[in-house]
């Protein structure tokens, strides 16, 4: 069993991010995407949870009760977003940890579906395949591309903008 803990994203968080490493991002960037999380989990339209395993930041990942994606939006199903393990800490159990705590909070909140997105390029594989291993399977709508759906025919970048929707029933025990 893997010594990891999960809670919610704290303000004193923040400082710690912005100076860990994130390949795609500046440390003032970082910050940003940080306090604007934070900022959404004090208004209830985000929940931010890290994962720590020895008191060190590992992972983190995100509940939203309203996605982006018009297909949850219109049925009501909330996004476990922004899903990340740091590469040296992958492998170990930690997303699998943070996705079903993610799920339990969704349960709890009275849910009975939740839904996820992955890109469909090389780097998303090792999500694909926990995702599916997990349960999860494509909610029918096809893909989309940042969140409206491709047509057949045109042209899309391969990007993290290009995704497949995933959705999974919770199991509700009384």
């Amino acid at each position: 069993m893997i010594d990891i803990k999960i809670r919610s994203l704290r303000e004193q968080d923040i400082a710690v991010l912005g100076v860990l490493y994130f390949p795609w991002s500046t440390r003032e960037e970082t910050i940003a995407k940080w306090t604007g999380y934070f900022n959404e989990q004090q208004k209830g339209s985000r929940m931010a949870c890290i994962a720590e395993q020895y008191g060190k930041i590992v992972g983190y990942g995100n509940l939203l009760p309203s996605s982006e994606y018009p297909h949850f939006k219109q049925n009501g199903i909330p996004e476990i977003n922004d899903v990340w393990v740091y590469e040296e800490n992958r492998n170990k159990g930690i997303a699998t940890a943070l996705i079903a705590y993610l799920e339990q909070v969704a349960k709890q909140q009275g849910y009975t579906t939740v839904g996820i997105g992955v890109g469909l390029y090389r780097d998303y594989g090792s999500a694909q395949r926990l995702y599916f291993r997990l349960g999860y399977q494509p909610d029918g709508e096809g893909i989309t591309y940042k969140h409206a759906a491709v047509i057949p025919g045109e042209k899309y970048a391969v990007d993290d903008d290009l995704i497949l929707w995933l959705t999974k029933r919770l199991v509700i025990h009384d």
